[in-house]
């Protein structure tokens, strides 16, 4: 039995429906990430489950009971929020104690538990500080102490380090995945950050304007994403997606792109596609690393190819190209450099090539299911 299960659940604000029809099952020891950017209607969800919301309709369970009309106090849910919400006025210590108090345990046990929790979380120097006199991600870490120390049932994360710096997010990232991982809670965690997606989850719901592009686990959010919305949120640049039209000649299969690029794909995938079209217009999708500059033995190759602009990302270098009428991203090493309107040539594996229906923008699964 799942611990949290929602089934078929929105939820309308007036005529606005901020979630649409949401089905979804938490297991016991996992940790699901909620992806979509702002306005998916991520908060609504965990609000709904806490209690914070009502359904409009659908029904919510929490290990096996219906909990659409239970009040929050008594769904045993614990909820962290983008905000601290911590007690200005109280030590860190009385922070994390103030949940245990709510529920009149002993002063032996509240000591017992808050200083586990703080050793857990590596804070036990702060328990005699105030939230003013405390760092960011250590308020952070407070702040999920307080949820963690009640020892609730499901654990609600609202892009808890959003708000963070580059360097704190990725920390607090690794922690709470440590942290997840040593208690085994089932966390539901929402986030805008594709990083902290694909990092996190056991599995990985891509949520927009309330509706589920895709469930499933992160390698396959990442390798066959369902639609080009979903290619377009992960990757670090995302997957470039290119339109044209294809068409067959002498047993050969093409892709035309607008401009006059032309790029071999397999013959044996034409029927494939073409099943999945309503005339012979494409969109084709590739990952900026599965591009290649300058020629590689056995991989078709494109010359004369004019750089629009090189972009240092850390320790890659982001190439845009022309290609067509598009304008692609190319993942290189730091070393590469070239000049603007500079020309090259560049290659491709066609096995990497995802295609997508230009009228859906679904994914067509040329391997065998359907997703267009």
């Amino acid at each position: 039995m799942p611990v949290l299960e929602l089934r078929n659940v929105y939820k309308n604000y007036g005529r606005v429906e901020a979630v649409k029809d949401l089905s979804f099952s938490l297991e016991e020891g996992e940790l699901l990430v909620i992806l979509g950017p702002s306005g998916a209607g991520k908060t609504s969800t965990l609000k709904m489950i806490s209690g914070l919301e009502m359904v409009t309709r659908g029904e919510i369970y929490i290990n096996g009971k219906l909990i659409n009309n239970l009040e929050p106090k008594d769904r045993n849910v614990a909820m962290v929020f983008e905000e601290y919400a911590l007690y200005p006025h109280l030590s860190v210590f009385e922070n994390l104690a103030s949940p245990l108090r709510v529920r009149g345990l002993s002063e032996e046990e509240i000591k017992k538990r808050v200083h586990k929790m703080a050793e857990m979380l590596q804070i036990k120097e702060l328990l005699d500080r105030k939230p003013a006199h405390i760092s960011g991600g250590q308020k952070q870490r407070v702040s999920l102490g307080r949820a963690l120390i009640k020892e609730a049932i499901v654990y609600l994360m609202d892009e808890p380090i959003a708000h963070l710096d580059a360097k704190l997010r990725h920390q607090m990232r690794a922690e709470f995945k440590r942290i997840q991982h040593d208690t085994g809670i089932p966390m539901v965690y929402t986030t805008h950050d594709f990083r902290e997606a694909l990092s996190l989850g056991t599995r990985v719901i891509v949520l927009n304007k309330g509706e589920v592009l895709q469930y499933a686990e992160p390698e396959e959010i990442f390798e066959k994403p369902s639609n080009t919305l979903v290619a377009s949120l992960v990757g670090e640049p995302p997957m470039n997606i290119l339109k044209g039209n294809i068409r067959s000649l002498d047993g050969r299969a093409e892709f035309y792109v607008d401009g006059g690029l032309v790029f071999p794909i397999d013959p044996s995938l034409l029927s494939k596609l073409a099943s999945n079209l309503a005339s012979s217009e494409l969109m084709v999708g590739v990952r900026p690393f599965d591009i290649w500059i300058g020629e590689r033995s056995g991989f078709p190759k494109i010359e004369n190819v004019e750089v629009y602009v090189t972009e240092l990302l850390g320790n890659v270098n982001i190439v845009s190209v022309h290609l067509g009428g598009n304008l692609v991203k190319i993942r290189v090493g730091k070393d590469v450099k070239f000049e603007i309107g500079e020309k090259i040539s560049i290659s491709y594996d066609p096995k990497r090539l995802l295609f997508f229906n230009p009228l859906t923008g679904g994914r067509i699964d040329v391997e065998g299911d359907s997703n267009g």
